[in-house]
């Protein structure tokens, strides 16, 4: 079950949600780069839960999210 505010999308939402809620931004900026999206996304949920946590997440947005990416687009 998700949250009302899924902001780690299909990810549990610990204590680093309010990274997720920045990546969301980000990916929806459209002058911000995806690369420097994710990278931002890693160094918040590092110092949030710690950097095993950061790289999982890190390797996840990297392979799955461009779909996110490019949808967020095409929606502006």
């Amino acid at each position: 079950m998700t949250s009302p505010t899924d902001y780690c999308t299909r990810w549990p939402e610990g204590s680093w949600a309010h990274c997720c809620a920045l990546h969301d931004l980000a990916y929806a900026d459209l002058t911000a780069a995806k690369l420097g999206a994710d990278w931002e996304l890693v160094r918040c949920v590092a110092d949030a839960a710690g950097w095993p946590m950061a790289l999982t997440m890190g390797a996840g947005v990297l392979l799955l999210g461009l779909p996110f990416w490019i949808r967020a687009r095409r929606w502006r």
